[in-house]
């Protein structure tokens, strides 16, 4: 039996070889008198590894002392406002002007295994349906220019060495540009007098976008235009309808979900009072929170429609904002910084509980939105930078196995990793808790992967560890 066994995989993978070398033979031919190498990879080339869920945004990534810090987190995903359509092409007939594209920071990304989540925004003036309006929606009679844009750009750059496959189409579009300026990074495709605040005709975009980007590429994943949510429309807070955020329901409502990979959404919670506020943020406490919130929702509309797509935290921080207390926040001082090292444990391990795609840091280098980025100015890495390095090393070959309910007032998520298993945890309501540490417990790490030295079986908790057992 052992022969005949040993006979039938011999054949299926001679077989293999000739089918895969294009050969057909006729019966009475001859064998060709060829040699054969068979190659592992290419005959596992249908194997598709776990998709990596740490990244962060750019504005630029040329910096050696940068790129080098980049690489060392071994991060993924890289967002980055790379193809403003307004510079590209300024008129209508005058060609595209690529030069505005930082082409080298797309290589750099590229070479150095990442993976580019590019923004296209801003519509040139001959193409703007709101005149003056850059961040806003695009002229009915421009869509087919744009769509125009987008198969030269998607052809452009998704090949070798810029290497794109992920489009993002614009930037925070459920915004009304009467709340904005007539060129803010906000994508301003909103309009508070419809019903779905502009939702259904960014929706006829979409139709339009993305059969042509597909054509220009098959393998491409198309994100709607990172979506800011400002509250929840079935829990509004006091004084608020949250009317923005039935945007998304009008793309749906409208058709739009055939037109479309990814759902992209941004989430920032303030630090203020010595606290992080993201679980009991009002406009979104009632969900989970202003992340873990902002996607119950969304799939709760998805489901309304029959539409099921993943979704991608393509920006978040923690910020230290304007309204908070001069003391916290002009600026801040050690204890911010050390709850937004807290803070990054407590995003991406979450993330990787709620299943999602992937989760973007903003910024990676400089000091991005209130105090948000990773590096400073100088490219010094802050507190977040190091426990982001740690993370990322740490859990990327781990994998999730579940949320544990161990420990009162505190969050509890299981790994395991190469044998070993790992739970990451912190508390709740940011108070220390003392805990039994579990049985066979073999070491014990803070957020930055320095060992905890432990007496006894116990140990307090309040910022996140690890615990391996």
């Amino acid at each position: 039996m052992k022969k005949i066994f040993s006979t039938l995989v011999l054949v299926v993978v001679i077989v293999g070889i000739i089918l895969a070398n294009g050969f057909v033979f006729k019966r009475g031919e001859a064998f060709p008198n060829v040699d054969y190498s068979i190659y592992l990879p290419v005959l596992m080339k249908n194997y598709s590894p776990p998709q990596p869920t740490f990244g962060f945004e750019v504005s630029s990534l040329t910096n050696p002392d940068v790129l080098q810090k980049a690489v060392d987190t071994g991060n993924y995903w890289v967002r980055m406002h790379v193809l403003n359509w307004d510079e590209i092409q300024p008129t209508a007939s005058g060609g595209y002007d690529w030069s505005s594209v930082d082409e080298q920071t797309l290589q750099n990304i590229s070479a150095n295994g990442m993976e580019t989540i590019a923004v296209v925004k801003y519509a040139p003036e001959w193409a703007q349906k709101i005149k003056g309006v850059k961040c806003g929606p695009i002229e009915e009679s421009a869509l087919d220019d744009f769509a125009a844009f987008l198969a030269a750009a998607v052809t452009r750059y998704s090949q070798p060495p810029h290497n794109i496959r992920y489009w993002e189409l614009g930037n925070e579009p459920d915004v009304d540009p009467d709340l904005v300026a007539a060129d803010s990074i906000f994508g301003c495709w909103g309009d508070d007098d419809d019903d779905y605040y502009g939702g259904g005709y960014y929706a006829e975009m979409l139709k339009v976008a993305y059969p042509v980007i597909k054509s220009a590429d098959p393998e491409a994943q198309v994100l709607i235009g990172g979506l800011l949510l400002d509250c929840d429309p079935t829990n509004p807070p006091p004084g608020k309808d949250c009317k923005p955020a039935k945007f998304f329901d009008g793309i749906l409502q409208n058709g739009g979900g055939e037109y479309f990979d990814i759902v992209s959404f941004h989430g920032y919670p303030p630090y203020y009072g010595g606290t992080i506020h993201d679980e009991d943020f009002p406009s979104w406490d009632t969900r989970g929170g202003i992340v873990l919130g902002k996607m119950d929702f969304l799939r709760e509309v998805m489901a309304n429609y029959g539409v099921d797509k993943p979704l991608l935290h393509s920006e978040g921080s923690l910020i230290c904002p304007e309204w908070a207390p001069s003391s916290e926040c002009g600026p801040p001082g050690t204890a911010f910084y050390e709850a937004q090292a807290d803070y990054v444990v407590l995003l991406y391990v979450r993330n990787i509980a709620a299943d999602a795609l992937g989760t973007i840091w903003y910024l990676f280098p400089g000091d991005g939105w209130r105090y948000g980025g990773m590096l400073g100015s100088s490219a010094s890495p802050k507190p977040a930078y190091n426990a982001y390095k740690f993370l990322t090393g740490y859990l990327n070959s781990a994998e999730y196995v579940g949320e544990v309910d161990e420990y009162p007032n505190l969050r509890e998520y299981k790994f395991s990793k190469s044998g070993t298993d790992i739970l990451v945890l912190w508390a709740s309501d940011q108070q220390p808790h003392v805990i039994t540490l579990p049985l066979g417990y073999t070491r014990v790490l803070d957020k930055y992967g320095n060992e905890i030295p432990v007496t006894g079986t116990t140990l307090s908790v309040d910022s996140p560890v690890y615990i391996e057992y």
